[in-house]
């Protein structure tokens, strides 16, 4: 099976320091693949960077975050996976289209899970209650934390 993870999935798990770190490592013990993407690539790194820019985090600690993950991608840890940006792009407006109305969403969170359906992801990983309705209400099964 293979699963999406969003930014905060992502920060908090490589933030020991983050308040969800401890949650986010219990996905690591499922039986799940999450994948990377160009798309992730560039929203978690820059939210790292904008952590460190808040002063959220102490000074560099970005760029060791960022080498650890990039290194973790090389291994083979998070295998990476390509998908058609226009076709994305076209999802995420198609969700809009249809669940806008009703739920609060983000444009950003639109692209996550329409990233996530192109990437042929059957779960979404989340600590974004908001992601979390839109990714549920476009079929995706959520990750539920113990």
């Amino acid at each position: 099976m293979s699963a999406y993870a969003d930014t905060s999935w992502w920060i908090a798990y490589k933030n020991v320091s983050d308040a969800l770190h401890h949650q986010a490592l219990h996905i690591l013990d499922e039986p799940h693949e999450i994948i990377w993407t160009p798309w992730q690539r560039v929203e978690v790194f820059n939210a790292f960077r904008q952590q460190e820019r808040a002063g959220s985090l102490p000074k560099n600690p970005s760029i060791v975050f960022i080498r650890a993950l990039e290194q973790e991608v090389r291994l083979g840890y998070w295998p990476h996976c390509e998908f058609n940006w226009i076709d994305a792009v076209r999802r995420a407006n198609e969700l809009s289209a249809i669940h806008s109305k009703d739920l609060l969403i983000r444009g950003m969170d639109l692209f996550h899970v329409a990233v996530a359906l192109e990437s042929g992801c059957e779960d979404f990983v989340t600590f974004d209650a908001e992601q979390a309705a839109l990714a549920s209400a476009a079929g995706l099964r959520l990750w539920k934390w113990n």
